[in-house]
Protein backbone atom coordinates (compact mmCIF):
# COMPACT_ATOMS: atom_id res chain seq x y z
CA UNK A 1 0.00 0.00 0.00
CA UNK A 2 1.21 3.27 -0.76
CA UNK A 3 2.06 5.93 1.45
CA UNK A 4 0.03 8.80 1.88
CA UNK A 5 1.74 11.96 1.98
CA UNK A 6 1.77 13.79 4.76
CA UNK A 7 0.15 17.41 3.54
CA UNK A 8 -2.34 15.55 1.91
CA UNK A 9 -6.23 16.75 2.69
CA UNK A 10 -8.55 15.00 4.58
CA UNK A 11 -11.47 14.41 2.31
CA UNK A 12 -14.70 13.55 4.03
CA UNK A 13 -18.61 13.80 2.92
CA UNK A 14 -22.03 13.44 4.04
CA UNK A 15 -25.69 13.20 2.52
CA UNK A 16 -28.66 15.17 3.56
CA UNK A 17 -31.59 14.74 2.06
CA UNK A 18 -32.67 19.20 2.45
CA UNK A 19 -31.93 21.66 -0.42
CA UNK A 20 -28.37 23.03 -0.25
CA UNK A 21 -29.71 26.23 1.02
CA UNK A 22 -30.99 24.62 3.79
CA UNK A 23 -27.56 22.77 4.32
CA UNK A 24 -25.55 25.59 4.28
CA UNK A 25 -28.18 26.74 7.27
CA UNK A 26 -27.81 23.92 8.86
CA UNK A 27 -24.14 23.72 9.00
CA UNK A 28 -23.55 27.77 9.74
CA UNK A 29 -26.43 28.62 11.74
CA UNK A 30 -27.47 25.88 13.55
CA UNK A 31 -23.60 24.46 13.73
CA UNK A 32 -24.23 24.60 17.82
CA UNK A 33 -26.83 22.20 18.29
CA UNK A 34 -25.03 19.37 16.01
CA UNK A 35 -21.22 19.85 16.49
CA UNK A 36 -20.09 17.26 19.29
CA UNK A 37 -18.66 19.72 21.70
CA UNK A 38 -18.44 17.56 25.15
CA UNK A 39 -16.04 15.36 22.81
CA UNK A 40 -15.10 17.91 20.53
CA UNK A 41 -14.70 21.14 21.83
CA UNK A 42 -11.97 23.27 23.85
CA UNK A 43 -14.57 23.21 26.77
CA UNK A 44 -15.67 20.07 27.20
CA UNK A 45 -18.65 19.72 29.38
CA UNK A 46 -18.79 23.94 29.83
CA UNK A 47 -19.50 23.94 26.50
CA UNK A 48 -22.28 25.75 25.97
CA UNK A 49 -22.54 27.11 22.32
CA UNK A 50 -20.25 27.15 18.61
CA UNK A 51 -21.31 29.63 16.62
CA UNK A 52 -20.49 32.37 13.85
CA UNK A 53 -19.78 35.53 15.07
CA UNK A 54 -18.30 38.47 13.17
CA UNK A 55 -16.43 36.99 10.39
CA UNK A 56 -15.05 34.12 13.00
CA UNK A 57 -16.07 30.71 14.99
CA UNK A 58 -16.55 30.87 18.30
CA UNK A 59 -16.98 28.53 21.10
CA UNK A 60 -18.71 29.84 24.17
CA UNK A 61 -19.16 28.36 27.43
CA UNK A 62 -22.15 28.07 29.66
CA UNK A 63 -20.36 30.96 31.65
CA UNK A 64 -20.16 32.98 28.74
CA UNK A 65 -16.53 32.63 28.23
CA UNK A 66 -15.21 32.03 24.66
CA UNK A 67 -12.64 30.63 22.73
CA UNK A 68 -12.01 31.40 18.77
CA UNK A 69 -11.44 28.34 16.74
CA UNK A 70 -11.00 30.33 13.29
CA UNK A 71 -11.64 33.02 10.76
CA UNK A 72 -13.55 33.24 7.89
CA UNK A 73 -12.04 33.26 4.57
CA UNK A 74 -14.82 32.74 2.07
CA UNK A 75 -18.52 32.83 2.52
CA UNK A 76 -20.22 31.87 -0.60
CA UNK A 77 -23.81 30.56 0.59
CA UNK A 78 -25.54 28.03 -0.49
CA UNK A 79 -22.54 26.73 -1.68
CA UNK A 80 -18.98 27.18 0.14
CA UNK A 81 -17.76 28.39 3.23
CA UNK A 82 -13.99 28.43 3.99
CA UNK A 83 -12.31 28.66 7.64
CA UNK A 84 -9.11 28.68 9.19
CA UNK A 85 -8.78 26.38 11.84
CA UNK A 86 -6.84 26.62 15.19
CA UNK A 87 -9.20 24.84 18.15
CA UNK A 88 -7.26 25.50 21.32
CA UNK A 89 -4.21 27.55 19.23
CA UNK A 90 -3.50 30.78 18.36
CA UNK A 91 -4.39 32.01 14.46
CA UNK A 92 -0.87 32.05 13.52
CA UNK A 93 -1.10 28.03 14.22
CA UNK A 94 -3.80 27.78 11.44
CA UNK A 95 -4.89 24.83 9.02
CA UNK A 96 -7.63 25.40 6.73
CA UNK A 97 -11.23 24.07 6.15
CA UNK A 98 -13.36 23.82 3.39
CA UNK A 99 -17.04 22.92 3.39
CA UNK A 100 -18.82 22.23 -0.29
CA UNK A 101 -22.55 22.00 -0.41
CA UNK A 102 -23.88 20.59 -4.15
CA UNK A 103 -27.37 19.67 -4.84
CA UNK A 104 -28.03 16.08 -6.33
CA UNK A 105 -30.49 13.74 -7.13
CA UNK A 106 -32.46 14.35 -3.56
CA UNK A 107 -30.83 16.11 -1.57
CA UNK A 108 -27.16 17.88 -0.84
CA UNK A 109 -24.08 16.54 -1.25
CA UNK A 110 -21.59 17.91 1.64
CA UNK A 111 -17.89 18.00 1.39
CA UNK A 112 -15.43 18.67 3.60
CA UNK A 113 -11.71 19.03 3.02
CA UNK A 114 -9.39 19.98 5.45
CA UNK A 115 -5.76 20.84 3.96
CA UNK A 116 -2.92 23.36 4.64
CA UNK A 117 -0.76 20.62 6.75
CA UNK A 118 2.50 21.39 4.87
CA UNK A 119 2.33 24.92 7.34
CA UNK A 120 3.36 22.47 10.43
CA UNK A 121 6.70 21.06 8.63
CA UNK A 122 7.55 18.11 10.51
CA UNK A 123 4.57 17.96 12.25
CA UNK A 124 2.31 17.97 9.49
CA UNK A 125 1.56 13.92 9.16
CA UNK A 126 1.22 14.09 13.52
CA UNK A 127 -1.35 17.18 13.23
CA UNK A 128 -2.93 15.64 10.05
CA UNK A 129 -3.39 12.33 12.34
CA UNK A 130 -5.47 13.85 14.43
CA UNK A 131 -8.28 14.55 11.78
CA UNK A 132 -8.24 11.07 10.51
CA UNK A 133 -10.10 7.65 11.81
CA UNK A 134 -13.81 7.48 13.64
CA UNK A 135 -13.85 9.83 15.66
CA UNK A 136 -12.91 12.46 13.28
CA UNK A 137 -14.52 14.01 10.47
CA UNK A 138 -16.63 11.79 9.46
CA UNK A 139 -18.15 11.41 13.32
CA UNK A 140 -18.22 15.23 13.05
CA UNK A 141 -20.98 15.08 9.60
CA UNK A 142 -22.90 11.92 11.24
CA UNK A 143 -23.97 14.41 13.73
CA UNK A 144 -24.69 17.03 11.32
CA UNK A 145 -26.42 14.87 8.90
CA UNK A 146 -28.57 13.78 12.02
CA UNK A 147 -29.90 17.42 12.64
CA UNK A 148 -30.01 18.12 9.11
CA UNK A 149 -33.15 15.93 9.22
CA UNK A 150 -35.38 16.78 11.41
CA UNK A 151 -36.98 13.31 13.68
CA UNK A 152 -40.56 12.73 13.08
CA UNK A 153 -40.87 12.10 16.54
CA UNK A 154 -39.34 15.13 17.90
CA UNK A 155 -41.08 17.34 20.13
CA UNK A 156 -43.30 19.50 19.96
CA UNK A 157 -42.11 23.17 20.57
CA UNK A 158 -44.80 25.23 19.37
CA UNK A 159 -45.21 26.26 22.91
CA UNK A 160 -41.95 27.41 23.95
CA UNK A 161 -41.75 28.57 20.36
CA UNK A 162 -43.95 31.04 20.83
CA UNK A 163 -42.74 32.24 24.41
CA UNK A 164 -39.53 32.87 22.61
CA UNK A 165 -40.85 34.90 20.40
CA UNK A 166 -42.94 37.21 23.13
CA UNK A 167 -39.91 37.27 25.24
CA UNK A 168 -38.02 38.98 21.78
CA UNK A 169 -40.71 40.79 20.95
CA UNK A 170 -41.30 42.91 24.03
CA UNK A 171 -37.23 42.80 24.10
CA UNK A 172 -37.34 44.31 20.68
CA UNK A 173 -39.99 47.24 21.75
CA UNK A 174 -37.58 48.89 23.75
CA UNK A 175 -38.00 52.38 26.05
CA UNK A 176 -37.24 50.05 29.54
CA UNK A 177 -36.72 52.70 32.34
CA UNK A 178 -34.11 51.78 35.11
CA UNK A 179 -34.02 49.33 37.27
CA UNK A 180 -35.08 49.18 41.11
CA UNK A 181 -32.48 49.20 43.05
CA UNK A 182 -31.19 45.82 43.72
CA UNK A 183 -33.07 44.03 40.14
CA UNK A 184 -32.16 43.53 36.69
CA UNK A 185 -32.36 46.22 33.71
CA UNK A 186 -33.42 45.16 30.58
CA UNK A 187 -29.43 44.43 29.49
CA UNK A 188 -29.21 41.82 32.43
CA UNK A 189 -32.62 40.37 31.63
CA UNK A 190 -31.57 39.73 28.42
CA UNK A 191 -28.45 38.56 29.11
CA UNK A 192 -29.66 35.81 31.58
CA UNK A 193 -31.92 34.37 29.15
CA UNK A 194 -28.85 34.20 26.68
CA UNK A 195 -26.78 32.60 29.15
CA UNK A 196 -29.62 29.99 30.27
CA UNK A 197 -29.86 29.18 26.85
CA UNK A 198 -26.60 28.05 26.24
CA UNK A 199 -27.21 25.68 29.45
CA UNK A 200 -30.07 24.38 28.13
CA UNK A 201 -27.60 23.63 24.65
CA UNK A 202 -25.34 22.07 26.85
CA UNK A 203 -27.38 19.43 29.06
CA UNK A 204 -29.13 18.79 25.28
CA UNK A 205 -25.26 17.92 23.75
CA UNK A 206 -24.52 15.79 26.96
CA UNK A 207 -27.41 13.77 26.84
CA UNK A 208 -26.92 12.67 23.45
CA UNK A 209 -22.84 12.23 23.73
CA UNK A 210 -24.14 9.96 26.81
CA UNK A 211 -22.93 12.42 29.47
CA UNK A 212 -24.52 12.74 33.01
CA UNK A 213 -26.29 15.81 32.39
CA UNK A 214 -26.90 18.50 35.22
CA UNK A 215 -28.55 21.81 34.94
CA UNK A 216 -27.70 24.64 37.34
CA UNK A 217 -29.15 28.68 36.69
CA UNK A 218 -26.39 29.96 39.61
CA UNK A 219 -23.86 30.61 36.99
CA UNK A 220 -26.40 32.72 34.42
CA UNK A 221 -27.54 34.91 37.67
CA UNK A 222 -23.65 35.70 38.71
CA UNK A 223 -23.72 39.50 38.35
CA UNK A 224 -20.03 39.43 36.80
CA UNK A 225 -21.08 36.83 34.17
CA UNK A 226 -24.22 38.67 33.47
CA UNK A 227 -22.20 42.13 33.11
CA UNK A 228 -19.71 40.41 30.96
CA UNK A 229 -22.43 38.92 28.37
CA UNK A 230 -23.63 42.32 28.21
CA UNK A 231 -20.34 44.01 27.25
CA UNK A 232 -20.22 41.38 24.51
CA UNK A 233 -22.43 43.03 22.62
CA UNK A 234 -21.83 46.97 21.20
CA UNK A 235 -25.77 47.94 20.88
CA UNK A 236 -29.51 47.06 22.25
CA UNK A 237 -29.66 45.50 18.18
CA UNK A 238 -26.56 43.38 18.48
CA UNK A 239 -27.34 41.68 22.26
CA UNK A 240 -31.20 41.09 20.75
CA UNK A 241 -30.09 39.28 17.83
CA UNK A 242 -26.92 37.74 19.67
CA UNK A 243 -29.44 35.85 21.93
CA UNK A 244 -32.16 35.17 19.31
CA UNK A 245 -29.20 33.25 17.58
CA UNK A 246 -28.61 31.51 20.89
CA UNK A 247 -32.53 30.73 21.24
CA UNK A 248 -32.70 29.30 17.77
CA UNK A 249 -30.17 26.76 18.55
CA UNK A 250 -31.29 25.83 22.38
CA UNK A 251 -34.30 24.62 20.21
CA UNK A 252 -32.62 22.92 17.22
CA UNK A 253 -30.78 21.22 20.32
CA UNK A 254 -34.18 20.02 21.78
CA UNK A 255 -35.49 19.06 18.74
CA UNK A 256 -32.68 16.59 17.84
CA UNK A 257 -33.44 14.64 21.24
CA UNK A 258 -35.45 11.42 20.97
CA UNK A 259 -38.53 10.46 23.01
CA UNK A 260 -36.63 8.20 25.59
CA UNK A 261 -33.71 10.93 25.46
CA UNK A 262 -36.25 13.96 26.46
CA UNK A 263 -36.98 12.05 29.44
CA UNK A 264 -33.34 11.48 30.46
CA UNK A 265 -33.36 12.55 34.36
CA UNK A 266 -31.09 15.84 35.16
CA UNK A 267 -30.14 17.13 38.33
CA UNK A 268 -31.53 20.52 38.05
CA UNK A 269 -30.64 22.98 40.76
CA UNK A 270 -32.38 26.48 40.71
CA UNK A 271 -31.58 29.91 42.31
CA UNK A 272 -33.60 32.49 42.88
CA UNK A 273 -32.91 35.77 44.56
CA UNK A 274 -30.15 34.02 46.14
CA UNK A 275 -32.03 31.05 47.50
CA UNK A 276 -31.98 27.88 46.07
CA UNK A 277 -36.11 27.38 45.10
CA UNK A 278 -35.51 24.08 43.43
CA UNK A 279 -32.94 20.83 44.04
CA UNK A 280 -34.82 18.14 41.87
CA UNK A 281 -33.95 15.64 38.98
CA UNK A 282 -36.54 16.14 36.34
CA UNK A 283 -37.02 14.77 32.63
CA UNK A 284 -35.30 16.86 30.61
CA UNK A 285 -38.34 17.64 28.27
CA UNK A 286 -40.52 19.17 31.79
CA UNK A 287 -37.02 22.06 32.13
CA UNK A 288 -36.22 22.38 28.39
CA UNK A 289 -39.76 22.42 27.35
CA UNK A 290 -42.71 23.04 29.69
CA UNK A 291 -40.93 25.18 32.27
CA UNK A 292 -39.28 27.24 29.30
CA UNK A 293 -43.17 27.99 28.13
CA UNK A 294 -44.73 28.41 31.11
CA UNK A 295 -42.94 30.14 33.52
CA UNK A 296 -39.17 30.70 32.67
CA UNK A 297 -39.51 32.68 29.73
CA UNK A 298 -43.46 34.47 30.16
CA UNK A 299 -41.78 35.23 34.08
CA UNK A 300 -38.74 37.30 31.91
CA UNK A 301 -40.86 38.92 29.36
CA UNK A 302 -42.74 40.12 32.33
CA UNK A 303 -39.94 41.78 33.82
CA UNK A 304 -39.04 43.57 30.72
CA UNK A 305 -42.85 44.92 30.21
CA UNK A 306 -42.39 46.38 33.84
CA UNK A 307 -39.60 48.08 32.67
CA UNK A 308 -40.92 49.83 30.43
CA UNK A 309 -43.69 51.38 32.55
CA UNK A 310 -41.12 52.53 34.63
CA UNK A 311 -39.50 54.13 31.24
CA UNK A 312 -43.13 55.70 30.38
Amino acid sequence: MSEVPRSAPVLRAAHVRVAPAEAFAVFTDQIGAWWPLPTHGVFGDRAGGLAFDAGRLVERAVDGSESVWGEVLAWEAPERLVVSWHPGRGHEDASEVEARFAADADGTRVEVEHRGWERFGDQAALRRRGYVGPGAWGHVLDHYADVSEPREDGADLTGVTLAYEAFFEEAQRGGFGPAPEGEWGAEQVLAHVALNDLALTAVAQAIVHGRTPDFRNVVCQDPDVLAAEVARSASPAERLARGRSLAAVALVAVARLSPTQRETPVHCVLHHDGSVVLDEVLPWAEVAVATQAGLHLPAHTGQLRDLRELGA
